[in-house]
């Protein structure tokens, strides 16, 4: 067995040898980037200030998205299992990504699976399912994809590029038709610097202006919403590359050329050959893994070379490995999730994180080159009890990175204090108002009781 030690170095040694530095910065940013001053002055129904009272102040929400992909919903295996993942992701996530992958979306041409009751599809609930879901229980929706070349269906495959367009236009035109409005944002296009991996699949990939193209239809038929680019694990090579990163330089390219891209992607998955059971793979482990990923420093100038684009970041996909099978392996899960979290959260440009697969066991497979149940990267095991990294990230957002205080109303019924952006209930003897502090606001509110 591999000292847990060991793995710890490895994987936080980075951070423990500037722990004081890296917490400060840490700090720092959450106070400036993530809070807000907010001035609430209370008064009664003839317009006098409510002085000298007791005001308890409760953070309601956060504008801040943490999310996570809602693949398994209504997926499992009994009912018992599936009203608890639909009981634990509402409780641990604002944001959710649906899937909208056109080969299981549109297995056979003409017949889109978006309603409810469509047939099931492996880790593809139906995005009227998964909608549902969502506008019942709080949680925002996001579009995850519009162009993804790898799951594409074999029926667009054999087309020309003329009629592959014709199909992408009416599959923009039918998403648009039902879901505009409804989401947080829609991704357009994803892993187009990953493509080589598993080979293009449709003409389309073989066009020099697919980016351009992707999105000037995207801006054709979803003209008001955040439209985002998407790519597979860049932080690291940005860090490294600066500005002649090949995802900068695409990017930065697209932009001059009037591509309405209004949000950068960045996926950060930790997958297959960081998960050592014995000393050969650990070994395997340290030469392959990317220090860049751990190095709060590499994460943070990665993040800096591609906000020099002057758009919003996202994390779109977070896979953090469970590293062995003790209760010491999952202490370090849930302290690699405290600290990219807290880095990522504390830098301006970062809007939203999304976890992506939250159970262990029902990841990805395609049987053939991949598994991602392998690094067991889930925040709950297979069984949907949680690990110490879903305990994590609900103390995070629920506790520490939350707001809630007791404070006394002046002489002129003001409360004066700074918090998290978001939603906020006030209650003053019994009585309850909601206001919010929210970024770029003025956050001055006048509250009759």
């Amino acid at each position: 067995m591999i000292d847990i030690s060991e793995k710890r170095k490895l994987y936080m040694g980075a951070y423990e040898e500037d722990k004081d530095n890296i917490d400060m910065k840490i700090a720092e940013g959450i106070e400036k980037y993530r809070k807000g001053h907010c001035k609430v002055r209370f008064i009664d129904n003839h317009g006098n200030p409510v002085a000298g009272k007791k005001v308890k102040l409760t953070q309601l929400t956060h504008d801040f998205k943490y999310g996570a992909n809602i693949f398994m919903l209504d997926e499992l295996e009994s009912e018992e299992d599936n009203l608890e993942y639909r009981r634990f992701f509402k409780e641990h996530f604002n944001l959710a990504t649906v899937p909208f992958y056109w080969d299981s979306l549109e297995p056979e041409e003409g017949k889109p699976r978006y309603d409810k009751n469509s047939k099931k599809v492996y880790r593809r609930p139906s995005p009227d399912l998964c909608m549902n879901y969502c506008e019942e229980n709080g949680v925002t929706p996001k579009l995850h994809c519009l162009v993804y070349d790898k799951f594409t269906p074999e029926w667009l495959q054999k087309l020309p590029l003329d009629e592959v367009k014709k199909k992408y236009a009416e599959r923009f035109r039918q998403i648009a038709e039902r879901y505009s409005g409804r989401m947080y944002e829609f991704e357009v296009i994803n892993e187009l610097l990953l493509e080589k991996d598993w080979n293009q699949k449709t003409k389309l990939s073989d066009t020099k202006d697919i980016i351009e193209w992707s999105f000037n239809l995207a801006d054709k038929y979803f003209p008001n919403e955040v439209l985002v680019i998407n790519e597979g694990n860049p932080i690291p090579a940005l860090s490294r590359d600066d500005y002649r990163n090949p995802y900068y330089m695409m990017i930065e390219n697209s932009l001059q050329k009037g591509a309405k891209i209004d949000k950068i992607g960045l996926q950060n998955h930790m997958f297959t050959g960081a998960t050592a059971r014995d000393e050969e793979q650990y070994e395997k482990s340290v030469r392959n893994f990317d220090k860049g990923f751990c190095n709060p420093k590499s994460i943070w100038k990665g993040l800096d070379v591609i906000s020099e684009l002057g758009l919003p970041l996202e994390l779109t996909e977070v896979t953090i490995p469970t590293l062995g099978d003790t209760i010491e392996d999952e202490e370090l899960q849930a302290d690699m999730l405290k600290l990219w979290y807290s880095v990522w959260f504390s830098h301006p440009a970062v809007e939203a994180i999304v976890y992506w697969n939250t159970i262990d066991g029902y990841a990805y497979d395609d049987g053939k080159y991949w598994n991602e149940n392998n690094c067991r990267g889930g925040l709950w095991h297979h069984d949907l009890t949680p690990k110490k990294s879903a305990e994590m990230l609900k103390n995070l957002f629920s506790k520490e990175w939350r707001t809630n205080l007791e404070l006394i109303t002046d002489k002129d019924g003001y409360i004066d204090f700074r918090g998290f952006y978001g939603k906020y209930e006030a209650t003053v003897g019994g009585k309850t108002a909601e206001f919010g502090i929210h970024k770029n606001e003025n956050n001055g509110y006048n509250v009759e009781l």
